[in-house]
C-alpha cells in the first residue's frame, strides 16, 4: 500500500446562494440536505458508504447552508487528532481570526460533528460569502483546510452607548473572548451581533452590574445613509451628576449647562449627549457667528454623591473656532427675482456677524418672496464658503424658482350657505391670476375682517376653534387651490 493511498480525504462545502445538484430553495429559512459519510474499515481503505442526513436551520434573512459532495472516508477512529488547520482565500481577515472563530484547535480529537459545527460557527459569523472544508490525514493526524470567500462589504462600526463602566479596551478586550476576529464593526448578517451582545452581557454579569444588554441597528447619524450597531444597558440607572465643557469661551459653560438641562434630566446615553450638543447647542454657537463650533466625543468618569448615587460626571469638549463675519451672497439659477431683491430679503451686510439663525430666517423669507410670485415650489439651496484668513464667510445660494401658479378654485368648508357665500364675496385673488401667498393673510386681516370676527365670535361660543388653510398646486393646469375648512 502506497502513502498516497493511506491518506484518507473528505470535502464539505458550506455555500451561500449557490444550489448544486438540483437543489432549488426558494425561502431557506428552514432547509434539510441529505449527504454522505463513510465507516473507516481498515480492511476496506474504500469505506463503506453510509446515508445521513444533514438539518441546518437558518433565520430568515440569515445565510443558507448546503452541505454538498461529502466523498472519501473520514472516519471516527479512535485516536485521530488535528495536528494543523488551514485557511485558504483570505483577503482581509488573517488565518488566525479565522480559526479562532471556527472553535478548532490543534491537537484536539477529530469528529464530524465538531467539523461541521466548525464550518457552521463561520457561516454564522457573517464574516463569509461562502465556506467549505477538506482533510487529509496521514495516519492519526489530520489536516484541517478550510475553503473561505470573504463578504464583500456590508459591515458596521460597533459602538457603545452607555457602558460608563469600563473603558472601550476592556470592552473590546471582552468580546475578542467570544469573537476573536472583532475589530470594531461587524457584519451587517449573521450571528456575531448575537455573540457580541453575549460577551457584554457576561461581562456585565462579571462586575455584578444589573442591567440588560440591548441591541439595535442605527442609523450612523443624520441624513447618513450608512448604519452602525448600537449596544446599550438598560434597566440600571445612570444619572449625569455633573456636566462640564471643557475649551468653551466665547459661549459661556454656564450658558450651555444651563440649556442642557433636558439632557441631564435623562439618563446618560453617548447618542442622546452627541445628537443634543448637536442640535441644542450647535446652534448656540450658530448664533453668534462661530459657524464651524464642533464638539467633541463625550468623556465619563464615575461619581457618587449623596444626591447623586452611581451616576457619571460628563464632559464634552468643545472647538469654538473663530468669529466669521458675512461677505457676500452669490445667487444663480434667479430670473423672476433681481440679486438686489434677494439681498434685500435675505438681510445680511456686509461686514455684520454671520448670524446663522439670522441666515435661516432670510433664506426662508426669499422662499416666502417667491411665493408672493406665484411660485409655491421655490427652494433655495445655500452652500457657505469659509475664507480662515480673513474669518469671513460668503454663501453660495442657488435658486430653483419652478413653474408660476394662478389663482384656482376658492373651497370654504363647514360653514352654512350665508357665511361661506359672505367670505367668497371678499375674496379678491381671482381666478387665473398670479397666485400670492401671502394673501390669505390679507385677506382674514382685512378684506374678510368683519364676517370673521363675526364667525369666530359664534365658534368659539361653541369651543371650535379657527379655520385650517390648505393651497394645493396642481401641476397639470399650474393652478392652485385653496380650502378654508371650519372643523367641528
Amino acid at each position: 500500500t502506497t502513502e498516497a493511498q493511506r491518506t484518507q480525504r473528505t470535502h464539505r462545502d458550506f455555500k451561500i446562494g449557490h444550489y448544486p445538484n438540483s437543489h432549488r430553495l426558494a425561502g431557506c429559512s428552514s432547509i434539510t440536505v441529505n449527504s454522505t459519510s463513510s465507516k473507516y474499515d481498515p480492511n476496506n481503505l474504500r469505506g463503506t458508504t453510509t446515508a445521513m442526513a444533514f438539518r441546518r436551520v437558518v433565520p430568515l434573512f440569515s445565510f443558507c447552508l448546503i452541505i454538498i459532495a461529502v466523498t472519501g472516508a473520514l472516519a471516527q477512529q479512535p485516536g485521530r487528532r488535528i495536528a494543523k488547520i488551514e485557511v485558504e482565500g483570505l483577503e482581509r481577515l488573517s488565518a488566525d481570526e479565522v480559526i479562532s472563530t471556527s472553535g478548532l484547535k490543534t491537537g484536539m480529537p477529530l469528529s464530524v460533528a465538531e467539523l461541521d459545527a466548525a464550518g457552521q460557527r463561520l457561516v454564522d459569523s457573517g464574516l463569509f460569502a461562502k465556506v467549505g472544508y477538506r482533510t487529509t490525514s496521514k495516519g492519526n493526524q489530520v489536516t484541517v483546510i478550510f475553503q473561505v470567500q470573504e463578504t464583500k462589504g456590508g459591515a458596521s462600526p460597533v459602538v457603545f452607548d452607555n457602558f460608563v463602566w469600563f473603558t472601550n479596551d476592556e470592552l473590546i478586550a471582552a468580546i475578542k473572548q467570544e469573537v476573536p476576529s472583532f475589530n470594531g464593526t461587524a457584519p451587517d448578517t449573521g450571528r456575531m451581533t448575537d455573540d457580541i451582545k453575549r460577551a457584554l452581557q457576561k461581562l456585565l454579569k462579571e462586575h455584578q452590574i444589573d442591567g440588560t444588554v440591548d441591541y439595535a441597528p442605527e442609523q450612523a447619524g443624520l441624513n447618513s445613509t450608512k448604519q452602525e450597531h448600537l449596544f446599550s444597558v438598560s434597566g440600571v440607572p445612570i444619572p449625569i451628576c455633573s456636566l462640564h465643557f471643557p475649551g468653551s469661551k466665547n459661549v459661556s459653560e454656564e450658558k450651555l449647562v444651563t440649556s442642557s438641562r433636558q439632557l441631564t434630566d435623562a439618563d446618560y446615553s453617548k447618542k442622546s449627549a452627541i445628537a443634543f450638543a448637536s442640535f441644542i447647542l450647535f446652534p448656540l454657537y450658530r448664533e453668534v457667528g462661530q459657524l464651524r463650533a464642533g464638539f467633541g466625543q463625550p468623556v465619563t468618569r464615575m461619581e457618587s454623591s449623596a444626591h447623586c448615587k452611581s451616576g457619571v460626571e460628563l464632559s464634552i469638549p468643545v472647538e469654538e473656532g473663530p468669529i466669521f463675519l458675512w461677505d457676500r451672497a452669490e445667487w444663480t439659477g434667479n430670473q423672476v427675482l433681481s440679486p438686489q431683491e434677494l439681498d434685500e430679503a435675505l438681510g445680511m451686510k456686509n461686514g455684520q456677524v454671520a448670524n446663522g439663525l439670522k441666515i435661516d430666517k432670510g433664506l426662508f423669507e426669499v422662499s416666502r418672496r417667491y411665493g408672493h410670485t406665484g411660485h409655491l415650489e421655490a427652494g433655495v439651496r445655500a452652500e457657505p464658503v469659509f475664507d480662515d484668513a480673513a474669518s469671513r464667510v460668503s454663501y453660495k445660494i442657488a435658486v430653483k424658482e419652478g413653474p408660476q401658479y394662478k389663482m384656482g378654485k376658492l373651497i370654504i368648508k363647514g360653514l352654512d350657505e350665508a357665511d361661506a357665500q359672505s367670505l367668497e364675496e371678499r375674496w379678491k385673488l381671482r381666478n387665473g391670476e398670479v397666485f400670492d401667498t401671502s394673501y390669505t393673510e390679507r385677506f382674514f386681516r382685512t378684506d374678510a375682517r368683519e364676517s370673521m370676527r363675526r364667525i369666530m365670535a359664534a365658534r368659539e361660543a361653541k369651543r371650535k376653534g379657527p379655520p385650517d388653510i390648505k393651497i394645493k398646486p396642481n401641476r397639470q393646469n399650474l393652478n392652485a387651490d385653496v380650502t378654508i375648512e371650519f372643523k367641528d
